[in-house]
Parts: C-alpha cells; sequence; structure tokens
C-alpha cells in the first residue's frame, strides 16, 4: 500500500471543507467503525486473534464518538469544540452512559427505537441505557485501549457491538437529515 508524504497529506486535508463538529464526529465514527470491520475481517483472514483488541477499540471509540454526536447536533451552528463550548454542551469523557445523559429524551428514545429495530428486541432508554453500561462496558474504549493490563481474559459479543453500532449510526443518519432540513 503507497504511503503519503506529509506534503501530499496537507494537501489532501487542506481541501476539505469547514463543516459542523457534528458532522466531523460522525465522519470519524464511521472511519473508526469500517477500521473495526476490516481488524474484526482480518481475524479471519489471518487466524490471528491478537486483531481483536483492535477492532473492538475502534468500534468502542465509534460508540463514543456517535454518543458524542448526538451531544453536538443539538448545536449545529458549532464548528469547533470550542464554539460547542461556548454554547454549554459538554464532549468530555469516555464513559457511555455519562454521555448518553446528555443526549435529549426524544433523541434517546430515537436511539432505543432504532437498537429495537436492528436487534429485533423492544428497548426503551433505560434499557439501552443498561445495555452500554453494563454489556458493552461503560468504558469500553478505555478498558480495550489498555486491554494488554488486565490480568483476566476478555469477552465480548460482536453481534451485540455491531447492532449498538448499526443503531446508533441509524439514528444519527436520521438526525443530520433532520438538522439539515431544518430552517436556520
Amino acid at each position: 500500500m503507497p504511503k503519503l508524504t506529509q506534503e501530499e497529506l496537507d494537501a489532501i486535508l487542506s481541501k476539505l471543507p469547514r463543516r459542523p463538529l457534528n458532522s466531523t464526529l460522525f465522519n470519524i465514527a464511521n472511519a473508526y467503525a469500517q477500521t473495526g470491520e476490516l481488524a474484526m475481517a482480518s481475524i479471519g483472514t489471518s487466524g490471528n486473534a491478537d486483531f481483536a483488541a483492535p477492532a473492538i477499540m475502534c468500534k468502542s471509540f465509534c460508540v463514543e464518538l456517535l454518543l458524542k454526536f448526538f451531544v453536538a447536533v443539538a448545536h449545529p451552528a458549532a464548528n469547533t469544540k470550542k464554539e460547542l463550548d461556548a454554547r454549554g454542551a459538554d464532549l468530555y469523557g469516555h464513559r457511555y452512559s455519562d454521555l448518553f445523559d446528555r443526549i435529549s429524551e426524544a433523541t434517546r428514545s430515537d436511539i432505543a427505537a432504532s437498537f429495537s429495530t436492528v436487534s429485533g428486541h423492544q428497548v426503551d432508554d433505560r434499557e439501552f441505557r443498561r445495555i452500554l453500561k453494563e454489556d458493552l462496558g461503560d468504558d469500553a474504549f478505555v478498558s480495550w485501549r489498555y486491554v494488554y493490563e488486565s490480568d483476566s481474559t476478555r469477552h465480548l459479543d460482536p453481534v451485540l457491538w455491531d447492532q449498538i453500532v448499526l443503531a446508533l449510526g441509524k439514528a444519527a443518519e436520521r438526525e443530520r437529515k433532520r438538522v439539515t432540513v431544518s430552517p436556520g
């Protein structure tokens, strides 16, 4: 795979249009989701189970970024974190439950409905929050980023992770369309 020089990378990055912070969060979350999928696929093609930790770390960061997207999208004119901070929105932290609690009630319900559709199991926003906190692990990005420090084998449910990522992604796509269509 050809490598980019610093000049080539700078040229590509300089052509990117300015976009709201929520759009940046959504796009980066999507890139982490795709990277997680590539790492998971590498387990099958290479037989190397060491790809599991990077795969789930990427998916866990994707979930975190999508939750932060929902916080940021409530302020669609904010193009930077500084602008978002000035509006009183808080993106700080890695805990899924804390981030989920910062999302509007209507959006939390939409996320839960999205998960219900994807998983085939009816849940409300309280149950979805419980799944994030207890089934995925409230601080999954941190724990999977430092999985080598664990004294025991870590287990995960790849189907649940895929369902969570897909449900959040679908709810985020709907929210992006809503914000794009809304006046002002």
